[in-house]
């Protein structure tokens, strides 16, 4: 039996619009496909590299959190490093916290490591450490996040590390103590203000201008490295007067005049002289 010719008229239609409804699916697939291309797979990261991203990870914690321990479960999270990765490259989460803080801690790690070599003088320690410092801890936010966690939740961990730290600084500092206390001058508690008073600067830079310095801006950053400048010229320049005098009064002994007469001349007592002259007997 034949086929009406109207219905095969609409037979054709109809496969030519089913056709055409399939090419345009599978052109409107092709552009997804295009636009929402395949996720590459991540390389496989060394041990500096994994490092690296678990510390910024613990970095993000911290500042996010505010204060208190990172846990682990989150770092690995953050950092995209199973736990299991943590533990062979660590003997534990607490050495990986550790290790951050040496490596974030500006006293620990960059003073040891670099102004103590650098400083030719007890003038240069002074003026290298403070300046160093201040400008580091404005920098570093791994640091002050630090900070952060021992002043608002000062738990056993960070204590310890606190503790570390002021046993790592304490050699250093106490080959100041000696020299300074020659002329009248606590070291330790002037070191104590001045390290207290940067910390409080940067700390809370965002909230307000200090005194009417703002060292949230380049301007305000300036006036505080030129005044620790100034402040170094105004502690060493009676010592350095001292020395001075020291120098003085030696030549003048090695030309046969009398410690009384030195004394006159420099307008100090005879005993100081008399130290000077002798020094090194």
């Amino acid at each position: 039996m034949t086929k009406k010719p109207e219905l095969v008229f609409y037979n054709k239609i109809f496969m030519i619009n089913f056709v055409s409804v399939n090419i345009i699916h599978m052109e409107e697939e092709q552009k997804h496909e295009v636009a929402q291309p395949k996720k590459a797979r991540r390389s496989r990261r060394n041990k500096e590299e994994i490092e690296r991203d678990l510390f910024s990870a613990i970095t993000i914690i911290i500042q996010k959190q505010g204060f208190g321990k990172p846990m682990i479960n989150h770092v690995s999270e953050e950092a995209n490093v199973i736990k299991r990765v943590i533990y062979e490259n660590y003997d534990s989460f607490d050495d990986l916290l550790k290790l951050y803080f040496s490596k974030n801690d500006f006293w620990t790690f960059f003073i040891l490591d670099n102004i103590a070599n650098q400083s030719s003088n007890y003038k240069e320690f002074f003026t290298n450490v403070l300046k160093a410092f201040f400008t580091t801890f404005d920098e570093n936010q791994a640091f002050q996040s630090i900070v952060r966690w021992e002043v608002a939740s000062p738990d056993k961990f960070v204590q310890k590390r606190a503790r570390e730290r002021e046993r790592n600084c304490n050699e250093e500092l106490q080959g100041n103590v000696q020299f300074f206390q020659s002329f009248g001058i606590d070291i330790e508690a002037l070191y104590a203000l001045l390290i207290g008073g940067i910390y409080y600067l940067i700390l809370r830079k965002d909230v307000s201008t200090i005194c009417n310095i703002d060292v949230s801006i380049k301007a305000g950053k300036k006036r505080i490295l030129a005044t620790i400048d100034k402040l170094a010229e105004l502690i060493f320049y009676a010592q350095e007067q001292k020395e001075e005098k020291k120098r003085i009064a030696q030549r003048l002994f090695k030309r046969g005049i009398s410690i009384e007469e030195i004394a006159q001349i420099l307008e100090i007592d005879q005993e100081l002289v008399s130290s000077f002259v002798h020094d090194g007997e």
